[in-house]
């Protein structure tokens, strides 16, 4: 049932709150209001933070607020130096901060020990050698300006150019190597070369014989090859450039 003196607009359950009781709420809320903005908001409490390393510890404590006064202070003397790290807005210095740690182990070796790294070689398009060659009756032209007519077996220049490298080998230094190299290919090759000590001037990839071209390019410099077999002979090669 409706409240006697309430509007019929209304619900039967709820009456009209009197002015005074909204004026009184009002008035609450701009008391509350006031005293937010007057009173400041209460500090938090400071959280200290871990310490970055186990041995970085403070000389002191810090003081709570219900400490009482430093023993300076009391005695009416100066102002204490704050310890770093304790209300000071310098920085503790880097030495302070690595103090006590064990120094670092190095995993680096030294220069001498590193590896070195290889320098890019450039491709050989041309080589010059010395040779001297030893022809057979098996050769594609079995003559000579030595011999017209050659009439040793494969086994026997064979056996005679072996002695001619051992002699060569034997030599101390590239010079001296390069000197019984060109005398023996004077008197012993069988390669019209041997007017010029043997010497077959600059040659690129595939312009001799399939054997002779891989013997020559595989050869380092001032390097004696061993015995090398092609269709005009046994060869000893000695590689200049």
């Amino acid at each position: 049932l409706p409240r006697q003196g309430a509007p019929e607009h209304l619900p039967p359950c709820r009456a009209p709150r009197p002015r005074e009781h909204v004026r009184a709420r009002r008035a609450r809320l701009r008391v509350w209001s006031a005293r937010a903005m007057a009173e400041p908001d209460a500090k938090r409490p400071r959280v200290r933070a871990p310490a970055l390393a186990p041995h970085l510890t403070l000389s002191s404590a810090p003081r709570g607020p219900s400490s009482g006064p430093s023993p300076a202070a009391a005695g009416g003397g100066g102002s204490t130096r704050p310890a770093p790290g304790l209300g000071s807005s310098k920085p503790a210095p880097p030495d302070d901060l690595f103090a006590g740690l064990p120094e670092a182990a190095s995993s680096t070796g030294s220069t001498k020990d590193a590896q070195k790294i290889p320098e890019a070689s450039r491709p050989v398009t041309h080589v010059r050698v010395l040779h001297l060659l030893k022809k057979h009756t098996g050769s594609r032209r079995p003559s000579s300006w030595r011999e017209k007519v050659i009439k040793r077996t494969l086994e026997e220049a064979t056996y005679e150019l072996k002695e001619l490298r051992k002699k060569i080998a034997a030599c101390d230094g590239k010079e001296k190597m390069r000197a019984e190299f060109e005398r023996l290919a004077r008197k012993e090759s069988d390669c019209s070369s041997a007017k010029k000590g043997g010497d077959l001037g600059k040659f690129g990839r595939g312009q001799m014989q399939p054997t002779f071209d891989e013997a020559s390019f595989a050869l380092k410099l001032d390097e004696l090859s061993g015995i090398v077999s092609s269709d005009s002979g046994v060869h000893i090669i000695l590689r200049l450039e």
